[in-house]
């Protein structure tokens, strides 16, 4: 990549020498924001090696579609390239398309440089990630051969998007993407939590724009299980809370059974679904979870679920379906006996 002498709003770029040069006129300087995008509403330039060639790019991010001086957020990427035809190096702007022109973000991203994918003959690159709470969009390098004024094909080609008003996450030492999903018409708030892994083509389908099937999922409580949990007016949160809690502290497993049933789990005798003892589970994911709706002065009824058991030695069980009948106790709702 060629050095051209670039100097942004944010600052002013500095030779590699022991003294620094005196700070150029205004008449020498670029300005990204008047002159390189003068129909843009910038919002932020970023300094960044999204090529991995050892030098910093200029990441520009900038709003359109406003109101109110809020709108969607979409990125450019400014390169130093050379021109071939005038032998010259040139400013060239690189375009970051994301899946059906979606927007990158509806807030300002937050990027990071991540390793996601193998790379062949040797040569290291790092994949670019854009996050933000809701939002996670995956890009790679598209070519091996040295940056030119083109960007047909793209430059930067899309390996992964999601997005979700429950929340994403990226966990970078297992390059996990966690996906959160509400439903605004569950009375008792869960979530379904879906988990993906990158492939050969990080998380689309080769070829495609289609993510991949999520390696697993979960059913879970949108910020942990209550602290009032017993409490509750839904039975089937009593039932996610015992198979969360099983195997993390299993001493607070009887807080969810009638004394019958616990008396039974602490002889080894209840039946909750797993192929081996208490001691033996490490963890337990409920997939799937049913139930009838109560009414309050209800004083029974019937929560059925889907789970699969990790045990301490790390094997995993197949999917189990469990059948609870649940009671009242002191105005409590309690797990009684299942059908597994």
């Amino acid at each position: 990549m060629y050095r051209l002498t670039l100097i942004l709003l944010l600052g002013v770029l500095l030779a590699g020498c022991s003294e620094p040069l005196p700070i150029e006129p205004p008449e020498q300087m670029i300005n990204v924001k008047t002159e390189l995008l003068p129909n843009k509403a910038v919002v932020n330039v970023q300094r960044a090696d999204t090529d991995s060639d050892g030098q910093a790019e200029w990441v520009v991010f900038y709003r359109f579609d406003q109101v109110g001086g809020q709108g969607p957020v979409a990125a450019l990427i400014y390169d130093v390239v050379e021109d071939l035809t005038a032998q010259l190096p040139i400013v060239y702007p690189y375009k970051l398309r994301t899946p059906n022109e979606n927007y990158l973000a509806q807030g300002q991203p937050e990027l990071n440089l991540v390793d996601l994918l193998p790379e062949t003959g040797g040569t290291t690159r790092k994949e670019l990630l854009f996050k933000t709470a809701k939002e996670l969009t995956f890009f790679r390098l598209n070519r091996d051969s040295p940056n030119l004024p083109t960007d047909n094909p793209p430059m930067y080609r899309c390996v992964g998007f999601f997005r979700s008003e429950g929340g994403v996450s990226f966990d970078p030492a297992a390059q996990e993407v966690a996906v959160t999903s509400l439903s605004t018409e569950e009375r008792s708030q869960l979530v379904t939590r879906r988990f993906y892994k990158p492939e050969a083509d990080g998380y689309f389908i080769t070829g495609t724009t289609t993510l991949v099937s999520p390696y697993a999922s979960a059913i879970d409580f949108p910020q942990g299980i209550p602290s009032d949990i017993l409490d509750t007016p839904y039975p089937e949160k009593i039932v996610l809370a015992f198979y969360k809690t099983l195997g993390q502290d299993n001493t607070k497993l009887a807080n969810y059974l009638t004394p019958q049933a616990a008396k039974e789990l602490s002889e080894g005798k209840l039946k909750f679904g797993s192929p081996w003892s208490l001691d033996k589970v490490k963890f337990a994911v409920v997939q799937e979870l049913g139930y009838y709706p109560t009414q309050d002065n209800s004083q029974s009824t019937v929560v059925t679920v889907q789970v699969f058991f990790r045990s301490t030695a790390d094997e995993k069980s197949s999917l189990v379906p469990v059948r609870w009948t649940m009671v009242r106790v002191q105005n409590q709702w309690k797990m009684d006996f299942p059908q597994a």
